[in-house]
């Protein structure tokens, strides 16, 4: 005998299952405005093979924290090695701004563009997915800073629907689904 809790609860998995890829979608969209971002700045600073450190940004960003990091060390070895090809300074002085730079974006991404579009696409306010992240590295490190945002909605989605459940309600309204 099949309960009627059985249709709920593969609809809460598929609805968890939809916040994870809406996630990484996020997180493969925020890799593409900071490869392209990195390029173009890259670019607009002399930084020779600018296309290439920005796809190397880009990949890099989906890994909080570390990543950024990660990204700006060959940046500023390539700034060190080659110089500007606009800006007339020594090749040190451009490795540090190069290094300046690189922190710059990635900072601005963390703190702006990702809870933005992270948080949009989750209907989490920014600053809820800016604490989450915070919390989660506090806790796990990278991967706890990496899993804190999509955790966090499996979490909303969890209490969400045994919510609903305790106070006898349909756990998933009649209304459509928000677009994922």
């Amino acid at each position: 005998k099949q309960t009627t809790e059985s249709p709920d609860l593969v609809r809460l998995i598929k609805r968890i299952v939809e916040l994870w890829v809406t996630y990484i979608k996020g997180q493969l969209l925020m890799a593409v405005i900071i490869g392209a971002i990195t390029w173009v700045v890259g670019s607009a600073i002399g930084l020779p093979g600018a296309f290439w450190l920005g796809l190397l940004a880009g990949i890099l960003t989906t890994i909080p924290s570390l990543g950024p990091l990660l990204a700006a060390i060959p940046a500023a070895v390539v700034g060190l090695i080659e110089g500007s090809t606009v800006i007339n300074v020594e090749n040190w002085a451009f490795a540090l701004i190069v290094a300046g730079v690189f922190v710059l974006i990635q900072q601005l991404s963390s703190l702006l563009i990702e809870p933005y579009i992270v948080g949009k696409r989750l209907d989490l306010p920014p600053l809820i997915v800016f604490i989450a992240v915070v919390v989660g590295a506090v806790v796990a490190n990278v991967v706890g800073a990496y899993l804190a945002v999509p955790l966090l909605v499996t979490l909303r989605e969890i209490a969400r629907y045994l919510s609903a459940k305790a106070r006898g309600e349909p756990p998933f309204p009649d209304t459509e689904p928000p677009d994922v």
